[in-house]
Protein backbone atom coordinates (compact mmCIF):
# COMPACT_ATOMS: atom_id res chain seq x y z
CA UNK A 1 0.00 0.00 0.00
CA UNK A 2 1.27 3.40 -0.76
CA UNK A 3 0.53 6.20 1.50
CA UNK A 4 0.45 9.59 0.49
CA UNK A 5 1.18 11.85 3.22
CA UNK A 6 -0.73 15.13 3.16
CA UNK A 7 0.94 17.43 5.58
CA UNK A 8 3.42 17.19 8.21
CA UNK A 9 3.89 20.01 11.10
CA UNK A 10 5.96 20.25 14.67
CA UNK A 11 9.40 18.58 15.03
CA UNK A 12 11.15 15.37 14.47
CA UNK A 13 13.04 16.37 18.07
CA UNK A 14 12.88 14.06 21.21
CA UNK A 15 9.76 15.25 23.51
CA UNK A 16 8.15 17.70 20.94
CA UNK A 17 4.54 17.36 19.06
CA UNK A 18 3.97 16.38 15.43
CA UNK A 19 1.30 15.59 13.29
CA UNK A 20 0.60 13.97 10.07
CA UNK A 21 -2.34 13.77 7.79
CA UNK A 22 -2.63 11.40 5.15
CA UNK A 23 -4.60 11.05 2.24
CA UNK A 24 -6.57 7.83 3.13
CA UNK A 25 -7.95 10.14 6.02
CA UNK A 26 -5.88 9.13 8.88
CA UNK A 27 -4.08 11.22 11.49
CA UNK A 28 -0.72 9.98 13.32
CA UNK A 29 2.06 12.49 15.28
CA UNK A 30 3.19 12.14 19.14
CA UNK A 31 2.48 14.45 21.86
CA UNK A 32 6.12 14.52 22.67
CA UNK A 33 5.90 11.70 25.02
CA UNK A 34 2.57 9.56 23.41
CA UNK A 35 2.06 8.55 20.42
CA UNK A 36 -1.43 9.37 18.30
CA UNK A 37 -3.85 7.79 15.74
CA UNK A 38 -7.07 8.84 14.28
CA UNK A 39 -8.89 10.35 11.38
CA UNK A 40 -9.31 13.35 9.84
CA UNK A 41 -11.76 15.33 7.67
CA UNK A 42 -11.76 18.96 6.06
CA UNK A 43 -14.42 21.00 7.53
CA UNK A 44 -14.48 24.43 5.83
CA UNK A 45 -10.93 25.95 5.88
CA UNK A 46 -10.30 24.12 8.72
CA UNK A 47 -9.81 20.09 9.99
CA UNK A 48 -11.90 18.33 12.32
CA UNK A 49 -10.08 15.18 14.12
CA UNK A 50 -12.23 11.96 15.40
CA UNK A 51 -11.20 8.72 16.88
CA UNK A 52 -8.43 9.62 18.22
CA UNK A 53 -6.47 7.76 20.34
CA UNK A 54 -2.84 7.47 22.50
CA UNK A 55 -0.90 5.34 23.83
CA UNK A 56 -0.86 6.27 28.25
CA UNK A 57 3.01 6.57 28.81
CA UNK A 58 4.16 9.15 31.44
CA UNK A 59 6.99 11.34 30.26
CA UNK A 60 8.47 13.95 33.31
CA UNK A 61 8.76 17.28 31.86
CA UNK A 62 6.49 16.71 28.69
CA UNK A 63 3.74 19.02 27.82
CA UNK A 64 1.02 16.86 26.51
CA UNK A 65 -1.26 19.25 24.97
CA UNK A 66 -1.80 17.55 21.60
CA UNK A 67 -3.40 14.64 22.98
CA UNK A 68 -6.70 16.78 23.28
CA UNK A 69 -6.73 17.93 19.54
CA UNK A 70 -10.27 17.92 18.13
CA UNK A 71 -10.10 20.42 15.17
CA UNK A 72 -7.28 22.42 13.61
CA UNK A 73 -6.69 25.63 11.21
CA UNK A 74 -3.88 27.04 9.25
CA UNK A 75 -3.39 30.77 10.09
CA UNK A 76 -0.25 32.27 8.90
CA UNK A 77 1.25 28.98 7.84
CA UNK A 78 0.55 26.93 11.43
CA UNK A 79 -1.53 25.01 12.58
CA UNK A 80 -3.55 26.35 14.80
CA UNK A 81 -4.86 23.08 17.59
CA UNK A 82 -7.91 23.59 19.27
CA UNK A 83 -9.47 21.23 21.83
CA UNK A 84 -13.19 19.63 21.75
CA UNK A 85 -14.83 23.07 23.42
CA UNK A 86 -13.51 25.57 20.71
CA UNK A 87 -10.30 26.42 23.19
CA UNK A 88 -6.92 27.46 20.99
CA UNK A 89 -4.06 25.19 22.38
CA UNK A 90 -0.91 25.58 20.59
CA UNK A 91 0.21 25.86 17.39
CA UNK A 92 2.68 23.80 14.88
CA UNK A 93 4.80 25.07 12.62
CA UNK A 94 5.48 23.35 9.25
CA UNK A 95 7.61 20.05 9.11
CA UNK A 96 10.28 20.25 6.11
CA UNK A 97 10.38 17.09 4.66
Amino acid sequence: MDEKMIAQWGSEAAGQPSLVLWEDGRASGSDGCNRLMGSWSREGDGYLFSQMASTMMYCQGVDTWLSRLASARQVDGQLVISDAQGRQIGRLAPLES
